[in-house]
């Protein structure tokens, strides 16, 4: 998260630079489509919150699921299992079917203790490969 560079100053200053995780996704998203991804998959290190958004939040995975284009997620940060009952009182969260906002995500606990599965059913009959159906389990 961009917290790094509060925690880890002295090693990353003048060497690393970061920017808001949602922001940037939903920046490169549409880019990565009109090059010709077909399925976009986001890998961050950030933590599940509904809390309401701001610039450079340290759990922002929520609004990720709210960008179009996001085929799925894969996230890991607060040492937490989703999808879990720890989660179902967010709101778009689908314990069930390990999805936010319909988009299948899995943050695999800590340490190993979890595998962490993204299941996506794919289709090309239109020449383009598109997500059909996804689940998600930990």
């Amino acid at each position: 998260p961009p917290q790094i560079m509060g925690w880890d100053k002295a090693n990353l200053s003048g060497k690393v630079t970061v920017n808001d995780i949602t922001e940037t996704v939903r920046k490169y998203v549409p880019e990565m489509r009109e090059k010709g991804a077909d399925v976009v998959v986001v890998l961050a290190h950030s933590g599940l919150s509904a809390d309401p958004y701001k610039m450079m939040a340290e759990n922002s995975v929520y609004y990720l699921s709210e960008i179009p284009g996001v085929d799925a997620i894969m996230f890991g940060h607060a040492h937490a299992v989703f999808p879990s009952k720890d989660f179902a009182d967010i709101e778009g969260a689908d314990i069930a079917k390990g999805t936010l906002n319909g988009v299948p995500a899995v943050m695999p606990g800590m340490w190993g203790d979890h595998l962490g599965v993204v299941d996506l059913q794919l289709s090309n009959d239109s020449g383009k490969w598109q997500v059909t159906q996804a689940k998600a389990e930990a």
